[in-house]
């Protein structure tokens, strides 16, 4: 049983190499897809909510760094049906919750959409039932 993780759990895949993708991946959201996605949908969605002026040099930069991200996790699309593998990981989950905001409600949906396989990769990790009932459950901002 060399190389094979004692957790059952696939979210974080079957190996020590597949856990490395995982990581590898989880990385690349937190520091290179979280900021500007957060940034931009503080600028977008929630600034005017609270009556705050929005930053338009933040969203543009933001949407430039999220189409560079995007371009990235592309390439890697046209390996892998996931960004770690062949099987949904923890590194395809995070992008959930921003992603949602991204796609639905910042009017930029088109960054995902222009992408074949990132759109395809979207379709299928947003509409996976456990994802359906987190947006029943959490009724996000509309």
């Amino acid at each position: 049983m060399m190389g094979r993780l004692p957790h059952p759990t696939r979210k974080l895949g079957k190996t020590i190499e597949e856990r490395g993708l995982v990581e590898q991946w989880l990385e690349v959201e937190s520091h290179n897809f979280q900021p500007p996605i957060h940034n931009l949908v503080i600028n977008v969605l929630f600034s005017p909510i609270l009556g705050v002026p929005s930053d338009a040099k933040a969203v543009q930069e933001s949407n430039e760094k999220i189409a560079k991200v995007l371009d990235i996790y592309e390439e890697r699309l046209l390996k892998a049906k996931y960004l770690a593998g062949d099987f949904f990981s923890l590194a395809d989950l995070s992008h959930l919750p921003f992603g949602h905001y991204l796609v639905n409600q910042t009017g930029r949906g088109n960054l995902v959409r222009e992408r074949k396989h990132v759109s395809a990769w979207w379709d299928d990790i947003s509409n996976r039932p456990s994802w359906k009932k987190v947006l029943e459950q959490y009724k996000f901002p509309v």
